[in-house]
């Protein structure tokens, strides 16, 4: 028995391998379009119409514009093979009849005792289609092996298949493809990723990489393995989703990172308002073919899933799409369609899940007190759990309200507890488990949080610089501001956190130099107040600095309380710190909870304010 590759000019394709490679290095080309070029390549020299490739690359009833699709899909072909549709080598396109492979092919036969390269088997969809000649005592013998494997009868299927499979501890899904050929429709890929990403969450065996970090990926053409190295994880899930009507397919192919090796791939479809238990067959798929074991939780959402008014769940992915951009606009946005989803289905728990979540990041960006967002986003988180008290991100939702806007300690503590507990690999959940250890005293177990979830979204500039914080309220200022140089290499000009860390270390003047840099970048100061503020520090030193910045800012309009309160600390006025700590507390700021434990806070807790706010957030012993 031989097996053929085929090769043209200085590329090899491997029909069995479903591999292309040029001077020994594999080239990267999606499913589809590696497909499509298996069977240009077969049929070298004769045209394959363009019915034919629908049929047999996408089937005869695909629903979606597969026109479309065999227009992305040779792009990508020539993208790979460095052709040219003017000028082609290898692709020539028949005007509205076709394509024809035109270069050379060669077919090599390679020895079956010789040793092969180590690849996974892909399971071919019943619509792939490729030529073959083979004896017919052959083709029965396939045959009775093929139902042996299918039904794995006497475990043939785990006993070829086990022993080849790599150990996978840690996965990153990357940003699924958008193949409706419609940009606008950019937010339901997004979507559909974020969903498989929660969905596998919850498998604590397996590490999983956060959205924030897999969707930097998005729309780029790197090499797996450098991607994985990026991500520090074992493999890597691609596809792509396409919705048309009320019909949807999502495609998903498994790949083991170091050596760029497939293991799997498979395509899912069905009607959009069952698209919640689509999502869940794709994250169980995935789970078994990485040897993951489901939790239990996982194992019953995926036998059985309320449907979804589809409006809603459009209304709702749009919410996630605007949320993720962490902007002003964005996120009125976001708070606009998690209410419109909620309006077109009332008991959609998801819904209500992203509005809890949504309406504090709101008054963030459009900096409003927190305390205006806060009862409608606990009622949401509330309201998430009565419909399903599963859900982990509303356990982690509701559990950050009630430590940093409630002060409610013990309560929060189990709310967010038991968001770990449904979806381990749920960064958020962490930092916020990490943020009421930090309030609470828990120092050394909050840098441990924050760690883990800086594990689990390594490209976050916000988990990098969480953890950089971690770190500086534990007073290792060395370590802290490697981390926040570290955070700042992510999003430039962001570098405020580094001149806290280069203050708790003593060097003010480094200190100085960052902080006039931010109020040039960031803050609407005049030069006038800027070369005020760089003379006070020559003529008046360090506390000459910030008894000017306090003058510029006396009306307190405009600055949040808490960084008023830390000025006037800074000058060792601890009545007045207090002061505005107080106002802090009813804006409910963030913030207010580092009062135990924030370095700059060191020389004024003796005054009699510190005991009486520790007293009125619940932190007092």
């Amino acid at each position: 028995m031989s097996s053929a590759k085929l090769r043209f000019r200085d590329y090899q394709l491997d029909p069995d391998g479903f591999e292309l490679c040029r001077a020994g290095y594999r080239v990267r080309l999606e499913r589809k379009p590696m497909e499509l070029l298996i069977l240009l390549a077969e049929n070298q020299g004769h045209l394959v119409k363009r019915e034919e490739i629908i049929e047999k690359i996408w089937g005869k009833d695909f629903f979606f514009d597969a026109e479309n699709g065999i227009n992305n899909a040779i792009r990508k072909i020539r993208s790979a093979l460095n052709d040219n549709a003017e000028h082609p080598l290898f692709v020539e396109t028949s005007l509205g009849k076709g394509y024809r492979f035109i270069a050379p092919v060669e077919r090599v036969l390679e020895p079956s005792g010789s040793p092969a390269p180590e690849r996974g088997v892909i399971p071919q969809e019943p619509t792939v289609f490729r030529s073959r000649r083979v004896w017919m005592p052959a083709l029965g013998a396939t045959a009775l092996i093929a139902v042996a494997f299918a039904f794995n009868i006497a475990g043939i299927r785990s006993r070829i298949f086990a022993p080849g499979v790599p150990p996978i501890h840690s996965i990153a899904v990357l940003p699924l493809e958008n193949l409706s050929g419609d940009p606008a429709q950019d937010y339901f890929a997004d979507g559909m990723t974020d969903a498989l990403i929660t969905n596998l969450a919850q498998i604590g065996e397996l590490k999983v990489i956060s959205r924030t970090s897999a969707m930097q990926y998005k729309g780029a053409r790197k090499p797996l393995p450098g991607i994985a190295r990026a991500l520090d994880v074992d493999a890597v899930v691609e596809g792509s989703v396409v919705r048309s009507g009320d019909k949807i397919r999502i495609t998903a192919q498994l790949v083991y990172a170091p050596s760029d090796r497939h293991l799997w791939a498979e395509s899912f479809e069905g009607q959009a308002n069952d698209v919640l238990s689509i999502q869940d067959e794709v994250a169980r798929a995935v789970a078994d073919r990485v040897q993951g074991k489901l939790s239990p939780h996982m194992r019953q959402t995926t036998t059985f899933r309320k449907s979804v008014n589809p409006d809603a769940y459009e209304a709702y992915l749009r919410g996630l799409y605007f949320f993720d951009k962490r902007e002003a606009e964005a996120s009125v946005k976001s708070v606009d369609y998690f209410r419109k989803a909620i309006a077109t289905d009332p008991e959609f728990a998801l819904a209500y899940a992203g509005l809890a979540e949504a309406l504090p990041a709101l008054n963030w960006f459009t900096e409003k007190p927190p305390v205006d967002a806060m009862p409608e986003a606990k009622a949401a988180a509330k309201r998430a759990l009565e419909l399903d008290d599963k859900l982990g991100a509303a356990h982690t939702a509701l559990g950050g309200l009630l430590s940093l806007y409630d002060w409610n300690w013990s309560a929060a503590e189990k709310e967010l507890r038991r968001g770990l507990e449904l979806t381990p690999n749920n960064s958020l959940a962490h930092e916020r488990y990490a943020m009421l250890l930090q309030s609470t005293g828990r120092l050394s177990e909050a840098v441990l949080e924050s760690k883990r979830a800086q594990e689990l979204d390594p490209l976050s500039f916000f988990m990098n610089r969480e953890l950089g914080r971690g770190l500086y309220l534990a007073r290792r200022f060395d370590e802290a501001l490697k981390q926040f140089r570290s955070a700042a290499e992510l999003k430039p000009n962001n570098e405020v956190w580094i001149s806290w860390a280069y203050e708790a270390r003593g060097n003010t003047t480094e200190a100085i130099k960052l902080k006039l840099q931010e109020f040039a970048d960031h803050v609407s100061a005049s030069p006038r107040e800027i070369s005020l503020l760089q003379r006070s520090y020559k003529t008046a030193g360090w506390k000459g600095y910030w008894t000017k910045w306090l003058q510029l800012h006396s009306s307190g309009k405009g600055t949040s309380p808490y960084f008023l309160a830390l000025a006037e600390a800074r000058v060792g006025r601890g009545d007045k710190a207090w002061e505005w700590m107080e106002k802090s507390a009813d804006q409910r700021e963030v913030w207010v909870t580092w009062i135990k434990v924030d370095p700059l806070l060191d020389n004024v807790r003796s005054s009699p304010g510190y005991q009486k706010l520790l007293r009125r957030i619940n932190l007092g012993d």
